[in-house]
């Protein structure tokens, strides 16, 4: 939440390099785009089908976007081959991000962009500069909207999400405090998903952004597997 899809800036390439044709999207109220009707997850889910309708091979989201990608997967099942999620939130509005939080954040990458970007690396020492701004820029162009849904628009269940997905499932998850492999969902995803789609990685919440030829070895393996 709050993201955009300048966050792909590396990724993207090494993914184009390995044969991959890829598309970055921004969800309704993230990018510069406005939140509109948006309420609910399956509003955003039906936002990604309608704007990019003939689908894909595999379809990878990174926390909210992870669970995004569970839902439309599940809503249109012939949408993708395979999802991969990126450190989903375990259940309800919990991004890391409640809507205070959101609104602080927001409102300083307005008033003192240095500061934040300072503040971002100072959390995250191995990225670059550009990294720190790919998440200032989303920042700037979150819609202020966004921070008023409700936790309950934004509620699910993830392990239920996980066991009705109609198409594989991997996930990249990190060892960390919001991590989906960590408690109360830890062992009901380890016995969802097979062993060998289940990467996880000494990082911070961003995962393609800390370990970046890791997470693209393991979208690229699996990936590989679905085609």
């Amino acid at each position: 939440m709050s993201s955009s899809r300048r966050t792909w800036w590396r990724v993207a390439p090494d993914l184009s390099a390995l044969g991959w044709d890829v598309v970055t999207v921004d969800l309704p109220g993230h990018g510069g785009r406005p939140i509109g009707s948006t309420r609910r997850l399956a509003d955003l889910a039906a936002d990604v089908a309608e704007r990019h309708p003939s689908g894909a091979t595999l379809v990878v989201g990174h926390s909210l976007g992870a669970i995004v990608a569970l839902s439309l997967a599940t809503r249109h099942p012939s949408y993708a081959r395979g999802v991969l999620l990126e450190d989903p939130p375990s259940g309800g509005r919990s991004v890391g991000e409640p809507a205070d939080h959101l609104t602080r954040e927001v409102e300083r990458a307005r008033t003192d962009p240095d500061g934040a970007i300072a503040s971002i690396l100072s959390g995250h020492p191995t990225w670059r500069r550009r990294d720190a701004r790919s998440i200032l820029e989303g920042r700037l162009l979150t819609d202020p909207r966004l921070a008023e849904l409700s936790p309950g628009a934004l509620s699910w269940d993830l392990p239920a999400l996980v066991s009705t997905c109609p198409v594989p499932v991997a996930l990249a998850a990190a060892r960390g405090a919001y991590s989906a492999l960590g408690e109360p969902d830890r062992g009901e995803l380890l016995r969802l998903l097979r062993s060998e789609r289940v990467t996880e990685l000494p990082s911070s919440h961003h995962l393609h952004l800390d370990e970046p030829a890791r997470w693209v070895e393991a979208v690229d393996t699996f990936g590989g597997s679905l085609t």
